[in-house]
Parts: C-alpha cells; structure tokens; sequence
C-alpha cells in the first residue's frame, strides 16, 4: 500500500514540475490603450533658417578687349584685379603714325600734338564694353600690337563657389541671399545670390554653392576667399511643432494631427479641415519595418 502511495506521489509532482514553466512561459496580456492621449498644440510663431557658408571668387562670363587696329599701347591705367566701366580708359591706343608723331614731340608739346594729329592718324582710348573685373592684362606701355591682338580679359560676373560649413535641414533654392566679408582682413563686403547648389553624396546636409556678387565692387580678388550667412527663408508667422514629434516614411512626412469631420457612414467619414492639435507618433506606437528595429525614422 505504501509502495502505491509513493508511486502516486511522484506521479503527481512529475507532472507539477512539467505544468509550472509552462505557466511561466504564458504571454502576458497586452497593455490597453490608454482612455485619452495627451495632446499637444502647435504654435504660430517665428522660424528662420541661416546657415554658415564659404566660398572663393572665381571669374564667370569674361570677355576679351582687342586692339582695333595696328598701332602701340599708351597710357595703360588698368591693372588686375581693378573695377572698369564702360565710361572710364584702361589704355590708349595709337596709329604707328601718331606714335611716331608723339615720340618727335617735345614733352611740352605732346599734348598739343596728340591734339592736332589725333582727328587724321587714329588714336583712341581702350574702353569696356560692359561693367566687370580685370582679370588679366595682356600689354604693357609702349608695345607695339597688331589689329586683334588681346589687351584685356574682363569678367562681368564674380561667382563665390563654396559650401555651407554647418549642417542645413532645409531645402535650398535660387535666389536666396547671403552676405559675406574677405577672410583676410574682413573689410570687404558683399552682397550675393545663390544661383545653383548640389547636394554632397556622402552627407545631404551639405551642399556644393554657387553665388554670383550683386553689385561688383572696387577691391573684389579672383581666387580671394569669403564667408558669411545664407538666409535660408524667414517666416513671422509660421505654424511650427517640436521637430521630434515629425516622422519619416518612404520619403514622406507624417503628423498625428486632430481633424474635424462632417459626414459619415459605416466605412467612410468626411474630413471638413484640421485642428491646431498634434498626438505623439511615439505614445500611439507608430512603426514601419525597415529594419531598424522597429521604430519609425525620426529626422536628422
């Protein structure tokens, strides 16, 4: 009998131990949503995006100035780097006749002679045909040239190529304005717009600049570098969020937002606009299966 009784109890206790774990391996059951999730409000208010940027002053649209006919180069006032308009004299140039007329002058009558001789052998003044920056002086006084030999190189237009040196969340576009100073001593200042940006490849926040120079300006040096701030966009009354509550989905943006409806029926409502309310993407578990364990893809 005895025997029977233990035989039993060790029956009994095999099976509790095999019971026990799989009671302990049991799910727990899931959390319920919670009655109401905290909302927050978004804020009209004031954004504005500036980013640092650098860039060097290259030469774009240049143009060459040529000798109109067979004479020597006189008077050469325009040195590299120097602003000419189209009103003021980089050089003279004179006839081989008139040269030869000037060289027999006495130095007090050379003007005298210029004077008179000037209306029957040529002698003109070398002028720009547009606004710009010397780049390059191809003569100097006293030489001789022949018709269609260069004199000057002019740029119409000083373009900053650079980047911007902190990181930019936004987009960017033609247009926009920056101002910017000479890293050397900082005196000099400038005005310009951005006419063309690619983003880099190995960071996006990041991009490539091309700013042209509004305005040129006395004392702007191909090759010189300048930096400064590119206003991005500026908006007073601007409705804005916390960045954090803003998710990522193939490409798209995401907001929990509180909407106002009209009519509905068993499977359809109508939407008549949105509210100023936001919920959390995060209290309410939004996820997508990207392989990042998980958790939906917050901005950068």
């Amino acid at each position: 009998m005895l025997e029977r009784l233990s035989a039993a109890a060790s029956s009994a206790l095999l099976l509790a131990a095999l019971y026990v774990p799989a009671l302990r391996a049991a799910p727990a059951p899931a959390k319920p949503a919670p009655d109401r999730y905290a909302e927050l409000r978004m804020e009209t208010g004031l954004i504005e995006v500036r980013v640092k940027v650098t860039g060097i002053a290259t030469a774009q649209d240049s143009y060459d100035i040529f000798a109109d006919f067979d004479g020597r180069v006189e008077d050469v006032q325009a040195k590299v780097f120097d602003l000419v308009t189209p009103e003021g004299e980089m050089a003279k140039l004179a006839s081989t006749e008139m040269a030869a007329l000037m060289d027999s002058a006495s130095p007090g009558t050379k003007d005298q002679m210029e004077n008179r001789w000037k209306g029957v052998y040529d002698y003109q003044p070398v002028k720009p045909e547009f606004h710009g920056i010397v780049t390059a002086v191809h003569v100097s006084p006293k030489e001789r040239v022949r018709k269609g030999d260069r004199l000057f190189t002019v740029a119409k237009k000083v373009v900053l190529i650079g980047k911007n040196t902190e990181k930019l969340y936004s987009r960017l576009s033609p247009g926009m304005t920056a101002e910017l100073a000479d890293r050397k001593d900082g005196w000099l200042k400038l005005r310009a717009k951005l006419v063309n940006s690619i983003p880099l490849k190995d960071d996006p926040h990041f991009s490539r600049l091309w700013l042209e120079v509004d305005g040129l300006q006395r004392g702007i040096r191909i090759g010189e570098q300048f930096d400064g701030i590119l206003t991005v966009g500026r908006n007073e009354a601007a409705m804005v969020l916390p960045k954090q509550y803003v998710f990522n989905d193939s490409g798209k943006r995401y907001v929990v937002l509180e909407v106002e409806t009209g009519l509905e029926s068993e499977d359809k409502v109508e939407l008549l606009r949105r509210g100023s309310r936001f919920i959390s993407s995060e209290e309410l578990g939004i996820t997508r299966k990207d392989g990042q364990n998980g958790k939906a893809k917050k901005n950068d």
